[in-house]
């Protein structure tokens, strides 16, 4: 089974609203964003669960994905790594995307590969799961495929 996993683009500092949950992307992430979608023009991505903070919307909307079944989900804002945990068990498929924030995410996905990885803003990782079904779901069964974070100079 392949996975991606995906933290939104560079934001904005502050939000008009002064929450976090609706910063909006920054210039550098939306030029991120259109970097991302040549990137993954052609990854056969079949479903996707997208944080519903503003940014990671945003970041997902940039992506202009070929229709795949999207799902968006209040528990993945600021999710924690147990939260990730309890969430992958009931919703990991093949060629699935997550889009979603840190430190959480960098702690899902080190967990799942068994080595630190720490995704910066904009960075996609693709990940092999080895095991036979999502019930299999533990540290280490997964294999890093690739580390992918467009580079911006704005």
């Amino acid at each position: 089974m392949r996975f991606y996993f995906l933290r939104h683009a560079k934001t904005e500092k502050f939000s008009r609203t002064g929450k976090d949950f609706d910063r909006s992307l920054a210039p550098k992430g939306i030029e991120q964003a259109t970097l991302l979608m040549q990137h993954m023009a052609e990854f056969p991505i079949q479903t996707v669960h997208c944080s519903t903070a503003v940014r990671t919307m945003e970041t997902l909307n940039l992506l202009n994905l070929k229709k795949p079944k999207i799902v968006f989900a209040d528990s993945l804002y600021l999710a924690s790594r147990d939260a990730w945990i309890s969430y992958l068990t009931e919703h990991i498929s093949d060629q699935a995307l997550f889009v979603g924030h840190n430190e959480g995410l960098s702690e899902i996905v080190s967990w799942l590969v068994n080595q630190d990885i720490h995704l910066q803003t904009g960075a996609l990782v693709t990940l092999d799961f080895q095991g036979a079904s999502r019930e299999e779901l533990s540290a280490g069964l997964s294999s890093l495929i690739s580390y992918f974070r467009p580079e911006v100079f704005l």
